[in-house]
C-alpha cells in the first residue's frame, strides 16, 4: 500500500515523489508537527456535533468547511508561488475530488449523526485493512503476512468494540464501515491519480471540488444557511481552521521533515485523541471493551505503516 495519512477528514495525499522519504534534519519538529496535525484532525467530530446542534445540515457544514479550507490553500499558493497551477493537467484531480473524496467525506459526517465522535473515528481507521483487501482484489497485489495479521487485528478490534448488541445503532455502524470502505477505495484510485503531483495543489483542487459539490447539494435542498450566532460562527471557523487548515498545513510540514511514512505512523494517535477529546468535551464514555477494541484497530494501522516504512 502506498502510504497515506489521515484523509477522510480533509487531506487526500498519498506519498508524493516531491517529498523526501526520510530527512535527517528537523526530525523533532517534524514529529511535533505530525502530533499537532493528528490532534487537530481529531477535533473534527467534536466541531461537527456542536454545529449540528445549531441546526446546520450535513451539506451545509461540509460546504462551509471545504470553502474555508480551499480559500486558505489558494491564498497560500498565490502568496508562495505568485501564480496559480494550470487547470487542464489537474482535471483528473478535480474529478477525484468530486466523485471520490466528496462522497466519503459526506458519509463520515452522516455517521456522526448516529455514533459518538470517538467511535466514528475508530471505525474510519479500518480503512488500511480495506486498502489491503481492495489492492489484492483489483490491483492483484498479494497481501503479505504482516498485512494479513493487521487485517485480523483490525477486524477483531471492530468486533470487540461493537459486540454488545444495542449499544450502538446498526445503521450507524453500517455507515461507519462504509466510510472506511469508500475511503479505502478512494485511496486505491487516488494512488494512481495523485502520484508525483504537488500535494498542496492537489489538496486545493480537491477541496474546491468538494466545496462545489456540497454547495450544489445545499442549493438543491433549498436550505442555504448563514451562521448567525456566535456559537455557529465559532463552530464553522473551528471546523474550517482548527480541524482542516491547521492539520493540513502541519501535515505538509511534518512530511517535509520526517517523510510521509513516519508522519503516518505518528498520525495513528488521531483516533485515540478523538476518543479522549470526545470524553472531555462531549462527555462520551467508553468502557474497557471499547478501549480494547480501539487499541487493536490502531495497532493494526501501526503494523501496516511500520511494515511499509521498513520496505522503503
Amino acid at each position: 500500500m502506498r502510504n497515506s495519512t489521515t484523509a477522510a477528514r480533509g487531506e487526500p495525499v498519498p506519498e508524493s515523489r516531491a517529498l523526501p522519504a526520510a530527512p535527517s534534519r528537523g526530525a523533532g519538529a517534524g514529529v511535533l508537527l505530525a502530533l499537532l496535525s493528528a490532534t487537530s484532525f481529531s477535533t473534527l467530530g467534536i466541531f461537527a456535533k456542536l454545529i449540528y446542534a445549531e441546526g446546520f445540515s450535513t451539506s451545509q457544514v461540509l460546504a462551509w468547511r471545504f470553502t474555508g479550507a480551499a480559500a486558505f490553500l489558494w491564498a497560500w499558493i498565490l502568496l508562495s508561488e505568485r501564480r496559480l497551477p494550470p487547470l487542464r493537467p489537474n482535471l483528473p484531480i478535480l474529478a477525484l475530488g468530486l466523485l471520490g473524496f466528496s462522497p466519503q467525506a459526506g458519509l463520515y459526517f452522516v455517521t456522526l449523526r448516529f455514533l459518538d465522535a470517538g467511535i466514528t473515528s475508530l471505525l474510519l481507521y479500518l480503512y488500511p485493512s480495506f486498502v489491503v483487501l481492495l489492492s489484492a482484489a483489483f490491483l492483484r497485489r498479494r497481501p503479505s503476512r504482516v498485512q494479513l495479521a493487521a487485517l485480523a487485528l483490525s477486524l477483531t478490534g471492530c468486533v470487540a468494540t461493537f459486540f454488545r448488541t444495542g449499544r450502538y445503532p446498526a445503521v450507524g455502524i453500517g455507515f461507519g464501515i462504509l466510510v472506511a470502505l469508500t475511503y479505502a477505495a478512494y485511496l486505491v484510485v487516488g494512488e494512481r491519480v495523485l502520484e508525483g503531483r504537488n500535494p498542496v495543489h492537489s489538496t486545493a483542487f480537491i477541496m474546491t471540488a468538494a466545496s462545489a459539490a456540497y454547495w450544489a447539494l445545499t442549493a438543491a435542498a433549498g436550505g442555504f444557511k448563514v451562521p448567525g450566532s456566535a456559537s455557529s460562527v465559532l463552530g464553522l471557523a473551528g471546523i474550517s481552521v482548527v480541524a482542516t487548515v491547521i492539520p493540513i498545513v502541519t501535515l505538509f510540514g511534518a512530511m517535509q521533515r520526517i517523510g510521509a511514512s513516519n508522519t503516518s505512523l505518528v498520525s495513528t494517535v488521531e483516533p485515540l485523541m478523538a476518543v479522549l477529546l470526545s470524553a472531555l468535551v462531549l462527555g462520551e464514555r467508553f468502557g474497557i471493551q471499547q478501549v480494547a477494541g480501539g487499541v487493536l484497530i490502531v495497532a493494526a494501522v501501526v503494523l501496516i505503516q511500520a511494515a511499509a516504512r521498513r520496505r522503503r
